[in-house]
């Protein structure tokens, strides 16, 4: 599944991740549709909101959320303990390499965490290694930089008039999978059947303006 993004502010009294993928959230709950017998691994999972939401969907199977952020799986385990969820876990590893348990899972999910893998092919197929035969992969990835505008925005403002900043050594590329005929390249030689894709258009929310009113 690819997105596209158009900035557009909105209040909250909290501002966070989450608040700002909110809308993302809820077309990505739709397009998983976890069962409840399904046992879900959640890849790139961050503070957990997606692998919580799935644990609750999944009253009689399981949630795996997996994130090589220390500090955001510390979270997203307090976070679950907190709210009770007994049929949840958090693993602080990388997809591309941890040791899944083979066939383990009926679908794997992910919210804009599955852009940043080493090797694609090997992470892709690792994680389909730990599908069942008839398993599923619904993930979200951004679709081309142009026509994100809350990136072209940001660009430009760093570049001031003289148009997008280019940033030297900017890391790992969160429009990696923008392609969708080299995403179905890669699940494909990954082991992959039936690779789909959707357009969706939503707004990012970056939190209220300043000064309010």
């Amino acid at each position: 599944m690819t997105e596209r993004a158009r900035s557009e502010t909105a209040n909250f009294s909290r501002y966070d991740y989450d608040a700002e993928l909110r809308l993302y959230h809820e077309v990505l709950r739709r397009a998983c549709d976890v069962r409840r017998d399904d046992h879900v691994v959640d890849i790139g999972c961050g503070t957990g909101q997606t692998t919580r939401d799935a644990a609750r969907a999944a009253q009689a199977g399981s949630a795996l959320g997996v994130d090589t952020s220390a500090p955001a799986i510390g979270r997203a385990r307090r976070l679950a303990g907190a709210q009770g969820l007994r049929n949840v876990g958090f693993a602080h590893a990388d997809a591309q390499a941890y040791r899944f348990a083979r066939a383990r899972f009926t679908v794997a999910i992910s919210r804009f965490g599955t852009m940043f893998f080493a090797d694609p092919v090997a992470a892709f197929g690792n994680i389909g290694r730990a599908l069942r035969p008839a398993g599923r992969l619904v993930m979200m990835v951004w679709q081309a930089r142009e026509r994100n505008e809350w990136d072209v925005a940001i660009r430009r403002s760093l570049g001031g008039s003289g148009g997008p900043a280019a940033v030297a050594g900017e890391g790992p590329d969160p429009f990696s999978l923008a392609d969708p005929p080299t995403v179905s390249g890669i699940l494909t030689a990954a082991g992959f059947v039936g690779v789909t894709f959707t357009d969706v258009q939503e707004p990012v929310h970056y939190g209220p303006d300043w000064p309010p009113g």
